[in-house]
């Protein structure tokens, strides 16, 4: 379906509401990839499209190991789609179970907390965390795909989760989103990385931390606190608050994003263009009464030169 954009399709991995997660390959490149499949609505949707590629820019310039690359996005004649580097882990949804959570829930958790507390610091907060952009290695490394795209759903209800499980009460009832947003997402992820995913959801029902958590338990329930302003302000707050340090996190600077720049310059040069273009035309419209006068004056000069010879 997208192969005239270079992309075969190879596996599908996840379906959500944000479309289908597939592994892919780039042909010319013969590169594995993981690509998202937008719905056909959104790319209808001028106004959500653009929302959704000015958060995907701002998400590509994230340079972090525990944030997806983003390789490319645009619109095809099957739909817009998203193209970010093939993680090396599994996909959290294939790892948790409704029961049971994982054996080694802490060093998961806290590179999860690095990687949201590093997209924070250079000003991009992710309001989306879910089972399907959180990917997992077997030594516990997490990488952290799909920032932002929850401000489009937002602005525009017709598109993604209203419902989804680690959405925070503010979320779902259309209020301001900030930092704190994310802790609450984060507070159930570790719930759920703890117990399985049926814990989280009687804690968010009800905002009741599990009794196995030990002294967890109150910085959990802070996590879940319905108000916004009750809750860490921060991953990295949070992380200071489970005994985590975070100095000694290593998070990299914004990227300049090459494929950012590269789509702005077409862009504006195609705006450029189509400027002169019109421009051009304006211009050869003005002078059209002139280059007639000039024809027919050499018309005439032509008859002269051409009488007095015959003569």
């Amino acid at each position: 379906m997208f192969e005239d954009e270079g992309y075969l399709l190879e596996e599908s991995l996840a379906a959500d509401t944000w479309g289908e997660l597939y592994r892919a390959r780039y042909a010319p490149h013969d590169r594995e990839v993981l690509f998202r499949r937008f719905p056909a609505g959104l790319g209808a949707d001028t106004g959500a499209w653009e929302l959704a590629c000015a958060e995907i820019q701002a998400w590509a310039r994230l340079d972090h190991p525990g944030i997806l690359q983003v390789l490319d996005w645009g619109e095809a004649a099957a739909g817009p789609y998203l193209v970010t580097a093939m993680p090396g882990g599994t996909l959290l949804g294939d790892i948790l179970a409704e029961e049971k959570g994982v054996e080694t829930p802490d060093d998961m958790f806290r590179n999860l907390l690095v990687s949201v507390e590093a997209a924070r610091q250079w000003g991009v907060l992710h309001l989306g965390l879910n089972l399907t952009c959180v990917w997992v290695a077997g030594d516990g490394t997490v990488e952290v795909g799909e920032f932002g795209l929850s401000y489009v759903s937002r602005e525009f209800p017709a598109h993604g989760a209203a419902d989804d499980l680690f959405l925070a009460p503010e979320q779902s009832r259309g209020q301001r989103v900030s930092a704190a947003t994310d802790v609450y997402a984060l507070g159930l992820f570790f719930i759920a990385l703890s117990g399985g995913l049926a814990e989280a959801r009687l804690a968010a029902q009800g905002n009741v931390v599990p009794e196995g958590l030990g002294e967890l338990r109150p910085v959990l329930a802070r996590c879940l606190d319905e108000q916004p302003l009750a809750r860490y302000r921060s991953a990295g707050e949070l992380a200071g608050a489970m005994g985590l340090d975070p100095e000694q996190w290593l998070y990299e600077e914004y990227r300049d994003c090459p494929l950012c720049r590269l789509k702005s310059e077409i862009e504006r040069d195609a705006t450029l263009g189509s400027k002169r273009r019109r421009a051009g035309l304006a211009a050869a419209a003005g002078e059209l009464p002139y280059l007639w006068t000039a024809i027919m004056a050499l018309a005439v000069v032509t008859f002269l030169v051409w009488w007095l010879a015959l003569r």
